[in-house]
């Protein structure tokens, strides 16, 4: 479960919001939609929303050039950003070893060698 208050931003290319200038909290939820159609005006309406909503957010794109950003995309982007924003908190993993004492090491061949 995730700590903080629960908001939902939708990230979208109408955004009011520069995806650097807003500050993210824990708790957040980010939101997007298909590369093709975007989201759909329920998800916006629930991301604009007094109870639920933080609002909608854009990363700057040269348009001349570019109509949309790739979803995997624009998620690193997003994501990164507030994790920066929150001192990579929720990407810190343990210290301990992937593997248990009951699995066998993955090996793998080393083509450039």
């Amino acid at each position: 479960m995730q700590d903080g208050e629960k908001r939902l931003l939708a990230f979208t290319k109408r955004g009011t919001v520069t995806h650097s200038d807003f500050s993210y909290r824990k708790g957040d939820w980010l939101v997007f939609g298909s590369e093709t159609s975007g989201l759909p005006p329920e998800a916006l309406l629930d991301c604009k929303s007094e109870s639920l909503g933080g609002g909608t957010i854009r990363i700057p794109m040269v348009e001349t050039y570019v109509r949309c950003l790739n979803l995997s995309v624009s998620v690193g982007i997003a994501l990164y950003e507030a994790s920066r924003q929150l001192n990579y908190e929720q990407l810190e993993t343990s210290s301990e070893p992937c593997m248990n004492s009951i699995e066998t090491p993955f090996l793998t061949e080393d083509i450039f060698a």
